[in-house]
């Protein structure tokens, strides 16, 4: 029996990370392809009037624009992986309560699948699916600690690969294992809520330079010329940006929290 995740982190980041890229219809029946010719010609109309009128503004949508759609991308992922971890303890309860009942461990998981929700609904049922197919479980275990890397995942992994390579009562492990988990998310909450006011704090003092330099732009026009049209002020804009960009990831690091 192999365990290849003890005493090592695997470098294989969370499948979770990819969110479903499902097509979406678009606003007042804009669908397919015609909707999106239609769309990108608005956009493409709407730049241009933009930059006629006013190029600072212009230059500010560049700049806003592809942050919020990455600052979304980023919030929708977290949110994923919060709504896993806390699906894990409850659905290692059902996996307990299966095994008690006298299923086999791929029939627990199977069971606890499909009571759990997705995402984490879906993880379980795809190993069941694994187990019976006649993959041995730590292969499967193996798998999917290596696509779903967290504390929890290789914390209940270990315990299902032992219970079912030595024999150990897998119902009191897994038990064990829900138990430890829901104590670690239950302190990790606890280190958010005390950390809220410091990123709120880190929050402000990051948009401030951004926001008082676009109401410089917007207001002074001749600020506005000296940092969009002249070296010396794309120097400046330059260095502030950096500047605020390390203070941006200087602060966050002293406020995350660790996953547990």
């Amino acid at each position: 029996m192999s365990l290849p995740w003890l005493g090592r982190r695997t470098r294989a980041r969370a499948r979770i990370d990819r969110l479903p890229d499902g097509s979406s219809p678009g606003p007042a029946g804009l669908t397919g392809t015609r909707g999106i010719e239609l769309l990108g010609a608005a956009v493409a109309v709407g730049l241009v009037a933009l930059l006629v009128v006013d190029p600072a503004l212009v230059a500010a949508l560049v700049v806003v624009l592809p942050a919020a759609g990455l600052v979304q991308r980023r919030r929708a992922v977290s949110q994923a992986r919060r709504r896993r971890r806390q699906q894990l303890p409850e659905a290692l309860e059902r996996m307990a309560a299966a095994l008690r009942s006298g299923l086999s461990l791929p029939q627990a998981l199977a069971a606890a699948g499909t009571a759990t929700p997705d995402p984490l609904g879906g993880e379980l049922a795809a190993l069941a699916r694994e187990a019976e197919r006649g993959r041995p479980v730590t292969e499967v275990l193996d798998g999917w600690v290596a696509r779903y890397d967290d504390r929890g995942t290789r914390l209940a992994a270990t315990a299902l690969a032992l219970a079912a390579g030595v024999g150990a009562a897998p119902a009191r492990a897994i038990d064990g294992v829900a138990a430890t988990v829901r104590e670690r998310q239950q302190l990790a909450a606890e280190r958010r809520a005390l950390a809220t006011q410091a990123r709120t704090s880190a929050a402000a003092l990051a948009v401030a330079p951004l926001g008082f330099a676009l109401l410089l732009a917007a207001t002074d026009p001749t600020a506005a010329r000296f940092l969009l049209w002249t070296p010396g002020g794309w120097a400046c804009l330059a260095i502030g940006l950096a500047l605020d960009g390390g203070g941006v990831l200087w602060m966050t690091r002293l406020v995350r929290s660790e996953d547990p």
